[in-house]
């Protein structure tokens, strides 16, 4: 498994088709609105993960709103490829650049039914924030556009 910087314009096409297959139930419109600019404002880094030259899956990090010190961390493994340890690698890959960019705090929002995404969080050392910290960065949180949305976070 190879581990590389993402670039839209080299790789956009590959994100979309992971995506694809993560999401099949979603609009191609959501689905292509994950292949963003990696110049966005708030972006910090996206990594993916390769395979045989086929980008099998991505993690990322996003800052909060308002808060430059606070980020948001995704990641999305391709289902054939789950349970090998890629969302790990990936994760780990991201945490340590965010470091580099000023990043104090880590938050992993997710839904609650989704606990493969809550086990990998708290495998990577992801907790429950203290109610104060979600009441100072609820404006960055997306915790309620999520049905039953769940944050977690991490001190780096």
């Amino acid at each position: 498994m190879k581990i590389a910087e993402y670039l839209k314009e080299k790789m956009g096409k590959d994100i979309i088709d992971l995506f694809s297959s993560i999401y099949p139930d979603w609009a191609i419109q959501d689905i292509k609105r994950m292949a963003y600019d990696e110049n966005q404002q708030l972006h910090v880094t996206t990594k993916v993960a390769i395979i045989d030259d086929k980008i099998v899956g991505q993690a990322n990090i996003f800052r909060l709103i308002n808060n430059p010190t606070v980020a948001n961390l995704g990641y999305h493994v391709h289902p054939d490829y789950r349970r090998r340890g890629i969302g790990v690698v990936l994760a780990s890959a991201v945490i340590d650049k965010a470091k580099e960019y000023g990043i104090k705090i880590l938050v992993i929002q997710t839904e609650i039914i989704n606990q493969a995404a809550i086990k990998l969080a708290k495998k990577l050392g992801f907790d429950k924030p203290p109610k104060a910290f979600i009441k100072e960065n609820v404006d960055g949180l997306k915790l309620y556009k999520l049905n039953n949305g769940i944050c977690l976070y991490k001190l780096i």
